[in-house]
């Protein structure tokens, strides 16, 4: 595992320390993201979910509030 990574994030985004480790973080994500669901059905997934719930015109699920309160800053 390498200074910053998908682990970090896991415990909690003020773990990510730098911009190494927030492109190591990145570069896991992109590849879960592309060899699991691949990109059109990522798309898809932000499009249909995601950016609504952000907007507030869906309700946000228990996966978007999790992440949400893990990414929380924190000193």
């Amino acid at each position: 595992m390498m200074a910053g990574s998908y682990r970090h994030v896991l415990g909690g985004w003020h773990l990510v320390e730098n911009m190494g480790d927030a492109w190591q973080t990145v570069h896991e994500l992109f590849w879960l993201v592309e060899s699991q669901i691949g990109r059109k059905k990522a798309k898809q997934l932000l499009s249909q979910h995601y950016y609504p719930m952000l907007r507030n015109e869906k309700k946000k699920d228990a996966a978007f509030l999790h992440v949400q309160k893990k990414m929380e800053f924190k000193l």
